[in-house]
């Protein structure tokens, strides 16, 4: 309370005052393109402006992790394309090696490159992205199989574990997006086996022409290695469909997370950001007020008592 001063003049100076932080509050607005600066401009926004920005660095993590896991899924695909179109030659060979035509020589021919196209299905097994394995599960540094030509399956053992990774979306659900190698070319299911009808066929070749000394049960009948090799194939290839299915689980996310990045930019700017237009608006609005509430006092200040008294 201001004292010393008769009643109309002080509240011409807190209506002064009032008017005169209006326009200085609008001048800061148009010269920051800010509505919100400082705690005292609008204290309840302040915590849902925190709880926007907050939301806004949340999904950006998103997105970078679901860019990152965006490759791998991508690059996963890629390889199990290549390995079907190996699987398809393989079956091609197996075709020929058959055939009651075939040479002694074509069949080692064909075993050779039947064993070629195992090592290149050990190699796509153990793909990577930025060092990991993406096949390998969890155990992702190093690659999930080597060759081994002393098993029926031509390679040892898996040297990764189970896929328990998980990755959580912009909405905060979480997603599987990766299958192991054990899954994939090393199914239990001897008949999905991918490693094992690649190499049963080999086997089955070469034994046509030079049979163990002691029968090796683990060695199939060249009619019984390829049905092996339909059915290995028709199972990658249904692994290889799980990979698109992953790929539009992938893009859904991406796309919520855009969109929900964008929703939470649109918070924050209707938050923080002024409107121009209204700042202006405000701005001259208060210089009018200003300008009449200084002539009306100045007039007032300038009557006498006479001029009451008429």
């Amino acid at each position: 309370m201001l004292t010393g001063i008769n009643p109309s003049t002080e509240q011409f100076l807190l209506d002064v005052d009032r008017l005169q932080k209006r326009s200085e509050r609008a001048q800061r607005q148009i010269t920051s393109g800010l509505k919100l600066q400082n705690v005292s401009d609008s204290p309840n926004d302040v915590s849902r402006l925190l709880d926007a920005r907050a939301g806004i660095e949340r999904v950006e993590q998103t997105q970078q992790n679901l860019g990152r896991l965006k490759t791998e899924v991508d690059t996963a695909e890629k390889a199990l394309q290549n390995a079907v179109a190996l699987m398809d030659r393989a079956r091609s060979l197996s075709t020929q090696g058959v055939n009651g035509l075939a040479s002694a020589e074509t069949r080692r021919q064909l075993a050779s490159e039947l064993q070629g196209i195992l090592e290149q299905m050990v190699t796509i097994a153990g793909a990577a992205v930025e060092g990991r394995h993406i096949f390998s599960g969890d155990n992702d540094q190093s690659p999930p199989y080597v060759l081994d030509p002393s098993t029926p399956k031509g390679v040892g053992l898996y040297l990764g574990t189970a896929t328990q990774r998980q990755l959580m979306d912009a909405s905060g659900l979480l997603f599987t997006s990766s299958q192991s190698a054990d899954i994939i070319f090393d199914a239990a299911d001897d008949s999905q086996n991918v490693f094992l009808a690649i190499n049963g066929m080999r086997r089955a070749l070469l034994a046509v022409d030079s049979p163990p000394d002691i029968p090796d049960p683990a060695i199939p009948a060249l009619d019984q290695a390829a049905a092996n090799l339909g059915s290995a194939s028709q199972y990658l290839n249904q692994r290889l469909s799980q990979y698109g299915l992953y790929q539009n689980r992938v893009a859904e996310a991406l796309d919520t997370a855009t969109k929900m990045q964008l929703s939470l930019k649109q918070q924050v700017a209707n938050i923080e950001e002024a409107d121009m237009a209204e700042a202006a608006t405000e701005l001259g609005q208060m210089k009018i007020h200003l300008d009449a509430a200084y002539q009306t006092h100045a007039i007032a200040s300038r009557k006498s008592l006479f001029d009451y008294l008429g």
